[in-house]
């Protein structure tokens, strides 16, 4: 287990706080991110209609619990750790639907393969 997680089994003598529901959770995330002051633009591609349209939104008005659940495994991902033990832990069954649930961009994937050439000891070599 996490040590943070263990922290808090700890701090409560292993009786956690009663769960609060999914839409309940949401709601106090959306609020403290708000005021916070997260108001910068972000533009989401979403269907209305059958028609695919950007639409603008401010960045507190999309956090949910679910954006901590893909965080966690982008970010996993990223550090290295393997790609099959995290969708263990998802529940994800192919890779395919793994790498299409987790958002790495183009330049992360990038730093990925920099890092494992780095780590590989391998350099390129620039012909004069």
């Amino acid at each position: 287990m996490h040590p943070v997680a263990n922290s808090i089994l700890k701090k409560y003598e292993n009786d956690l706080p009663r769960v609060l529901t999914n839409q309940k959770m949401n709601e106090y995330l959306k609020e403290l991110r708000q005021l916070a002051g997260f108001d910068e633009p972000f533009y989401k591609k979403i269907t209305i209609g059958g028609k695919r349209v950007t639409k603008k939104f401010k960045k507190w008005e999309l956090l949910c619990t679910h954006t901590a659940r893909r965080s966690f495994a982008t970010n996993l991902y990223l550090a290295g750790f393997q790609a099959i033990s995290i969708m263990k832990i998802t529940g994800h069954q192919t890779e395919k639907a793994f790498l299409k649930y987790i958002k790495v961009t183009p330049e992360e994937h990038a730093n990925k393969l920099l890092e494992f050439w780095q780590n590989q000891g391998v350099y390129l070599k620039i012909a004069k």
